[in-house]
C-alpha cells in the first residue's frame, strides 16, 4: 500500500489527467493476496482511506471471478457494494480457466455483467482472450485445469475477439434496451 500510495504523490498522478488506477485481482493460482473481490477490494478501501481520496479502483475480470472460489452470486453482491462505494473499475468480459472464447464463460460474464449493469455505475468493458499456446503461459497451463484449451473452434484469435466484440455489444445494448443502462 505505502509503495502505491508514494508511486500516485511522486508521479503526480492526482494533478493530472488520469482519475483512476484500477488494481486487477487474478486467481489464486496467480496472486496470494488480491485473489478475489472481497480481498482485493479491502485493498482498495485501505488504499484510498490511507491516500484521503478515492482514487483507487477495482479492475473486475469475469474470469477472475469464475476462478475465485466466489459464487455467481456472492459476486453479485459484491459488485453492488463496491459500486455503491465509488470503488469499482473497469471491467473484462473474459472466459473462466480457458481465458479463450466468450462461450466457454459457464454463465459468469452474462451474470456480472447484468449485475454491474444494474448497479448504474458500468462505464468500460474490454473483452479479453489469450492464445491457448502461448508459451509465456504455460506455467498457468501447468497449474490450472482446463487452462490452455484450444476453445477457437477453427477461428484465428483476431475472429475470436471480433466474436466476444459483438457477444459483449449485443448484451450491453439489451441491457440497454430493458432499462438497465442509460
Amino acid at each position: 500500500m505505502k509503495l502505491h500510495v508514494r508511486a500516485v504523490k511522486e508521479s503526480g498522478l492526482l494533478d493530472s489527467s488520469i482519475t483512476a488506477w484500477h488494481i486487477e485481482f487474478l486467481r489464486p493460482v496467480e496472486f496470494k493476496t488480491f485473489t478475489n473481490i472481497e480481498r482485493a477490494w479491502a485493498f482498495i478501501k485501505a488504499i484510498n482511506k490511507e491516500l484521503g481520496r478515492d482514487y483507487f479502483k477495482l479492475l473486475i475480470d469475469f474470469s477472475h471471478m469464475g476462478d475465485s472460489g466466489l459464487s455467481i452470486a456472492e459476486n453479485e453482491r459484491l459488485i453492488a457494494e463496491l459500486a455503491a462505494a465509488g470503488h469499482m473499475g473497469i471491467f473484462h468480459a473474459s472466459a473462466k480457466t480457458t481465458r479463450g472464447c466468450l462461450s466457454t464463460d459457464d454463465g459468469w460474464i452474462g451474470a456480472s455483467l447484468c449485475a454491474t449493469a444494474r448497479t448504474g455505475k458500468l462505464e468500460t468493458v474490454f473483452v479479453e482472450a489469450f492464445r491457448h499456446d502461448d508459451p509465456a503461459m504455460q506455467a498457468l497451463r501447468d497449474a490450472v485445469p482446463g487452462h490452455g484449451v484450444d476453445t477457437c473452434d477453427g477461428r484465428s484469435y483476431t475472429q475470436v475477439i471480433i466474436d466476444g466484440i459483438v457477444d459483449t455489444a449485443r448484451r450491453l445494448n439489451n441491457l440497454k434496451a430493458r432499462g438497465f443502462l442509460d
